[in-house]
């Protein structure tokens, strides 16, 4: 069952629908990792069955794509939707749409970017959480710890689904 609420899901793609784990057991020549782990897509097509959620691309796969430009958006979406995820991309689908990182050196991060995001693209938004194999200081930089934090040679398991219920629960719990 949905809520009118609205939320965000910022999603990381390496660590969280592609791993060491899922590479290996698929046993491709390809080396790089490309299939996107069933499970995680699973989980997330979840998220959006019960929540009011869209789903935001934090992921360096989205560097150099041209958040404007209906081929790339179609890309992003093919890529997720042949996996079999149904979740719905915000508008825009990834932080960072004017590719300003570039100029902002090393410093700038993602937690930087979901923060402009919010503030740019999202101030109708009521709450968020954040899947990614590493913590950029998310916490400190957006005053809230809203990170599941994935394995990245597994990926999303059991128990970063437990904590994302516990975070999803406890945002829930406040609003009511």
């Amino acid at each position: 069952m949905k809520t009118d609420r609205k939320y965000l899901v910022f999603l990381d793609i390496d660590g969280v629908f592609t791993s060491s784990r899922v590479h290996y057991a698929h046993n491709a020549s390809y080396e790089m990792w490309h299939r996107f782990d069933p499970v995680a897509v699973d989980f997330m097509n979840k998220i959006h069955d019960r929540y009011s959620v869209e789903f935001v691309l934090i992921s360096t796969w989205k560097n150099f794509i041209d958040a404007k430009s209906k081929q790339s958006e179609h890309w992003v979406r093919s890529a997720f939707g042949n996996s079999g995820f149904r979740g719905q991309f915000a508008n825009p689908w990834k932080t960072d749409p004017e590719e300003t990182w570039i100029n902002k050196g090393h410093r700038y991060n993602r937690a930087h970017e979901i923060r402009d995001y919010l503030a740019d693209y999202a101030t109708d938004v009521k709450d968020y959480i954040i899947f990614d194999d590493n913590d950029y200081e998310f916490k400190n930089v957006l005053g809230k710890s809203r990170l599941v934090r994935t394995d990245p040679e597994n990926g999303l398991l059991y128990k970063h689904m437990k904590n994302a219920q516990i975070i999803s629960s406890s945002t829930q719990s406040q609003r009511a």
